[in-house]
């Protein structure tokens, strides 16, 4: 078997016509294999031809697969040189023979080493499903709190062993605390209400999540400035409507008075977090308000509103023009990013009179501002039961109204 196949090599090499294959160089052996796959429509590479060819070493009795044999047979078969075969040996072209009994030694050779492969390859991937099945082993869970706002919460979480650093995000824009693997608790305060998802997880992937609800049950003022996580420097108030005009309104002058620098962008929201207990299918959401626009500066300008459902969240923010691409909206389980696709729909003059009125009925959607449709759009998962709204505006603003009602006209939240 041997001798044939070195016969065959040698007649390769002798049709390749380019001398001694140990003076070939790497080009080639990728003519060669050019060569062979056009004459037969098989592929060889270029490294299967140099062990073949002896300039890569292999061991004693390396031996080609069958289709690669009857390749280099078929491509060298007119040029065979004069060295004396086998007799005993059948043709290699035949594929249904029993194998003779050095056929029959060598490849009780390669059972051991075969066998180890194997082995080892089952070592590798059960150890590869074990760590992996044991970052599943991870548990998070809220076990309590204590206080209504400010509230603190409790945790009770699991950490497996992991390469990657883990921490508890509790969702409210502060500082991620750093976990070690093992079972322990925790306890975070939260300063401001709304519905938040705290998640085990690493820098880019979540293990585990919960939640917690931090209900306000009344309309309640947020100032801050940009940049600044929220929780630790911001102002908050008991809204109520102040004015001649019976207007919400949270100035510059009253976040500076509480600390809150205002020499750059600020942020002002409107929230109440009272949880309606019952799912509501259809509902209607209006508002009406303007932007106070600061005349020395290029800042971009906006107002969103955001019902939070116990599963879902409904959003849309409208800016003003040429800011169109920090558009986040959000529709359910579909999420519009103004950085991806084209938003500038959304982009328009806030320093007039804004209203805003969304109807939901039966989970479609339709927007109007200033009385004219905006967007219309279908979402399938429902957002669950109702736990609070908000309308939030990059600077300070005027808001003269704002309110979720039912379709059949129950108010759910006045402003």
């Amino acid at each position: 078997m041997k001798t044939k196949f070195e016969n065959i090599v040698a007649s390769c090499q002798i049709r390749f016509n380019r001398g001694e294959a140990s003076t070939w160089k790497h080009s080639d052996f990728l003519d060669l294999s050019r060569e062979i796959l056009r004459d037969t429509k098989v592929s060889i590479s270029a490294n299967t031809l140099k062990r073949i060819f002896g300039k890569i070493s292999v061991y004693q009795y390396y031996i080609p697969q069958q289709a690669t044999i009857q390749a280099l047979e078929k491509y060298g078969q007119n040029l065979q040189p004069n060295i004396i075969n086998e007799p005993s040996e059948e043709p290699i072209a035949s594929t249904t023979q029993q194998p003779n009994k050095s056929t029959q030694s060598r490849l009780n050779r390669y059972k051991i080493p075969i066998a180890i492969i194997v082995f080892a390859t089952l070592v590798v991937l059960i150890f590869i499903f074990f760590i992996k099945n044991d970052e599943t082993k991870s548990e998070l869970k809220f076990v309590g709190k204590e206080g209504n706002l400010p509230a603190t919460a409790f945790f009770e979480y699991t950490v497996p062993e992991s390469e990657d650093s883990l921490f508890l995000n509790f969702g409210d824009k502060t500082k991620w605390q750093y976990v070690t693997a093992g079972k322990a608790h925790s306890a975070h305060a939260y300063l401001y209400p709304g519905l938040f998802t705290i998640s085990l997880q690493s820098r880019k992937n979540t293990l585990q999540s919960t939640q917690v609800y931090i209900p306000s049950n009344k309309w309640i003022g947020l100032g801050y400035r940009q940049g600044e996580e929220l929780p630790n420097n911001y102002y908050e108030f008991l809204a109520r409507k102040t004015g001649k005009d019976s207007l919400f309104h949270l100035s510059n002058v009253q976040l500076k008075t509480k600390g809150i620098d205002t020499s750059g962008l600020v942020y002002t929201r409107l929230c109440n977090f009272t949880p309606i207990d019952i799912e509501i299918q259809n509902f209607i959401f209006e508002a009406k308000f303007k932007n106070v626009l600061d005349k020395n500066g290029l800042y971009c300008k906006s107002a969103q509103f955001q019902i939070t459902g116990n599963n879902k969240n409904i959003r849309f923010r409208i800016t003003t023009p040429g800011c169109s691409n920090r558009i986040t909206n959000l529709l359910s389980e579909q999420s519009f990013v103004g950085s991806r696709v084209n938003l500038s729909k959304f982009a328009m003059d806030l320093s007039n009179w804004t209203t805003i009125k969304m109807i939901n009925h039966n989970k479609k959607v339709s927007l109007y501002v200033n009385n004219k449709l905006l967007y219309a759009g279908n979402y399938q998962e429902p957002i669950g039961p109702i736990k609070g709204i908000f309308l939030e505006f990059e600077g300070t603003a005027f808001v003269k109204s704002c309110s979720l009602k039912t379709e059949d006209g129950k108010i759910l939240y006045n402003f």
